[in-house]
């Protein structure tokens, strides 16, 4: 019998936080009983989209001109980042039959069923500094992914020159702790044996809740606005508390942070990575540059001597830690020199991959004005220098775990996953547990040799026990949802 439900697929493009609001719109259309998703073939398709780079926004106008030549009578939801920035530029866009607001994406139902196919598209999009609420949506189901991100905390509160996002996704706003929670309770039930924790401004958790400051750079361990946090938290902050809890769920195998910036991470947090077993050992924490002047151009609210102090206790804290960065290449008044320290630097510091990125400047930030001095050969250059050392650094990281026993969570069909440390593994899924990579959880595999951008793992025996981990559980501190 043919379903009456209208097909709905979807094209996400950019950062995690776009994954998971493209989940939010998939469980509010399936949720309303007409739409059902599909892969291909579909009456309406949504395009979630990334405006971190102009290579960014052309590659969803593209996707946009493609879907239609290839589906001419399907109705196109465009949203995302782009559609905040500038709704009427993609309204134009062939097929496009709705623009949907980053604060609009709850009334999706509605606002889908008032855009027809056909004439002009609909542009839902309201004013992003009115938004003051967390969207929340009961998501249970992640599609394809063993792996359940949880979004915590939208917005941003920061004034970074080269960045939209504030002007794209608002204010900083945080979930309520019990809706968290409540969540992650669900997902975990439901057979996600890793939870990861995301945010516009992650370490902002919280700080919007009970009007608390988020206070300067942690250079001793809590920042000035650790006072604010009333003396039975134990000087804890609020992103903190939150992850203690998250850990003390019933059943839940590991825990992953996502990006979070260097003024974010206290030594609270990183103790608590260091002591808890099912906090991964991984951090992704955005550097764009190793020059002081270049930082305070950007306006970031750190020097270089911060961030290296911040990645060497961390390494020192945390042993085997995956530490990940993001760079900028060539912004306004970026010398050789400077861009010379940030190389000598990501040399020395122990990150384990960089993310290197072209500067574009974006309409809207306060460094689209400035002049964009930095040709754009010698923005390839450096982008092509900082891959090689990534390249590099990544290797000689994934060498020193050859012979390793480690925890994989496989979620590839071919037995493919991730260690807590977030180095790749291929893994035999003849070795893996009945039922295979979709029903193993975290299993435990030596580490044999190196693949071209990875690992191969063999699965041990049931029951074994690395050393290394024996260490890390040892030193763990009694924890509960009290504390």
């Amino acid at each position: 019998m043919k379903s009456n439900r209208e097909r709905v697929a979807f094209r996400t493009f950019g950062c995690r936080l776009n994954q998971y609001d493209t989940e939010s719109i998939r469980t509010l259309l399936e949720a309303s009983g007409r739409y059902e998703t599909v892969r291909g073939g579909a009456d309406v398709y949504v395009v979630n989209t990334c405006s971190v780079t102009a290579r960014a926004d052309a590659s969803a106008r593209k996707a946009v001109r493609r879907i239609h030549a290839e589906n001419p009578g399907a109705r196109i939801v465009v949203t995302g980042c782009y559609a905040q920035r500038a709704p009427e530029e993609l309204s134009g866009l062939p097929g496009v039959s709705l623009v949907l607001g980053a604060a609009d994406r709850g009334r999706v139902v509605d606002e889908l069923a008032r855009a027809g196919p056909g004439g002009p598209a609909r542009v839902a999009v309201a004013p992003i500094a009115e938004a003051r609420k967390f969207l929340e949506v009961p998501i249970t189901e992640m599609r394809e992914r063993r792996r359940a991100f949880v979004k915590v905390q939208e917005g941003c509160n920061e004034s970074c020159s080269f960045c939209i996002v504030p002007r794209t996704r608002g204010v900083s706003r945080s979930r309520d702790p019990e809706a968290v929670l409540e969540q992650v309770r669900r997902l975990v039930d439901g057979g996600y044996p890793e939870i990861v924790v995301t945010g516009v401004h992650a370490g902002d958790y919280g700080l919007d809740l009970g009007g608390l400051d988020a206070g300067g750079f942690d250079r001793e361990g809590l920042g000035p606005g650790a006072a604010s946090f009333g003396p039975d938290s134990g000087g804890r902050r609020p992103l903190v508390r939150l992850v203690e809890r998250i850990l003390a769920v019933p059943g839940l195998e590991r825990f992953r942070l996502s990006s979070i910036e260097p003024a974010s991470v206290g030594e609270d947090l990183v103790s608590l990575m260091a002591g808890e077993e099912k906090f991964a050992r991984h951090f992704h924490i955005p550097m764009q540059s190793a020059n002081d002047g270049v930082l305070a151009r950007m306006r970031r609210r750190y020097t270089a001597a911060d961030f290296r102090r911040l990645v060497e206790r961390i390494a020192g804290q945390v042993p085997g830690c995956g530490i990940g960065t993001d760079v900028i290449c060539g912004f306004p008044g970026e010398s050789d020199a400077a861009f010379q320290d940030t190389f000598d630097a990501l040399t020395e510091l122990p990150i384990t991959y960089i993310h290197p990125f072209t500067y574009s400047p974006r309409p809207g930030s306060e460094s689209a004005g400035w002049k964009d001095d930095v040709p754009a050969e010698v923005k390839k250059r450096r982008v092509g220098a900082l891959k090689r050392l990534s390249r590099d650094k990544n290797r000689a990281f994934r060498e020193r775990h050859v012979g390793r026993v480690a925890g994989v969570l496989p979620e590839g069909t071919d037995g493919s996953g991730w260690t807590d440390n977030y180095l790749r593994v291929e893994i035999d899924p003849a070795g893996l547990p009945p039922g295979g990579p979709e029903a193993a959880g975290v299993v435990e595999a030596r580490l044999v040799e190196l693949t071209d951008d990875g690992l191969r793992g063999v699965v041990v025996p049931e029951g074994f026990e690395p050393a290394g981990r024996r260490e890390r559980a040892a030193s763990r501190r009694p924890r509960g949802e009290g504390r």
